[in-house]
C-alpha cells in the first residue's frame, strides 16, 4: 500500500498593522498597542518560517512589518484593505499565482506562543483532508484554515468563525495550545505569556512594564 505524498505548503498570514491594529489590547494596560501588535505578528511569522513547511506570504499594508518579515525570510503581498478576510483572500490569490502547486494554509498573525513544531504538526494533520480548520482555544474562533492544491479557500474569520468554517472544512480541535492561543485582548495575551511567547512579544511586554514602573 502506498501513501500519497504530503503537499508542500504556502502559509498566508494577514497582518493588519498600523495604528488601528489590536484595538482591544487597551483598557487598564500600559502596553504600546502598535508595537505589541507588530511583535505578535513577527513572532508568528518567525515560527512559520522556522517550520520550513514552504513559503510564508505576509499580507500587510504596514511598511515596517513588510520590511521586518522580509528580513525574517517571508514573502510580502499588499493588503488591499477591507479587513481580515479581504486580506486573506488577496494572499490566497497571490499564493496561487506564485506557488500554484502548493496547498494553502491561512494562519492568523497574532499567535505569539506558536512554535515551528506545533505548526508542522497541525499542517501534517490538515494534509489528510481536502479542506480543514483549527479552532482557537475557545472553540468559537479560528486560527488556521487549509485547503489542498488548486482548491479555493473559504475564509470567514471573525466572531463565531468556527461554526462558519465547519460548513466547508473538517474541524481539527488539535491538542496544540500554542497554535490555538490567538491574542485579541489582555486576557488572551496573559494566556500566551503563560505558555511562553516569542522574543519580540516578550520584549514588547517587558518594555511596557518597565515604562509603567518608571512612571509610578
Amino acid at each position: 500500500m502506498t501513501t500519497s505524498p504530503r503537499p508542500a505548503w504556502t502559509v498566508v498570514i494577514p497582518v493588519k498593522g498600523g495604528p488601528r491594529a489590536k484595538s482591544r489590547l487597551v483598557a487598564q494596560e500600559s502596553w504600546n498597542r502598535q508595537e505589541l501588535s507588530r511583535a505578535l505578528a513577527l513572532d508568528t511569522v518567525a515560527a512559520a518560517v522556522a517550520s520550513g513547511v514552504g513559503p510564508v506570504l505576509v499580507v500587510t499594508a504596514d511598511p515596517l512589518v513588510a520590511d521586518a518579515v522580509t528580513d525574517i525570510g517571508a514573502e510580502v503581498a499588499d493588503d488591499p484593505g477591507g479587513g481580515l478576510n479581504a486580506a486573506a483572500r488577496a494572499g490566497v490569490a497571490v499564493a496561487a499565482g506564485r506557488h500554484p502547486h502548493s496547498a494553502v494554509a491561512v494562519l492568523l498573525g497574532d499567535l505569539p506562543a506558536l512554535t515551528a513544531a506545533e505548526l508542522t504538526a497541525a499542517l501534517t494533520a490538515c494534509a489528510d483532508h481536502e479542506a480543514a480548520f483549527v479552532p482557537d482555544r475557545s472553540g468559537q474562533g479560528t486560527v488556521l484554515v487549509t485547503t489542498a492544491p488548486g482548491r479555493p479557500v473559504a475564509c470567514s474569520f471573525g466572531p463565531g468563525s468556527a461554526q462558519r468554517h465547519a460548513t466547508s472544512a473538517f474541524e481539527l480541535a488539535l491538542d496544540l495550545p500554542r497554535l490555538r492561543t490567538d491574542v485579541d485582548d489582555p486576557q488572551d495575551l496573559r494566556a500566551a505569556l503563560r505558555l511562553g511567547v516569542g522574543p519580540r512579544t516578550a520584549a514588547a511586554v517587558a518594555d511596557s512594564t518597565t515604562g509603567q514602573l518608571e512612571a509610578s
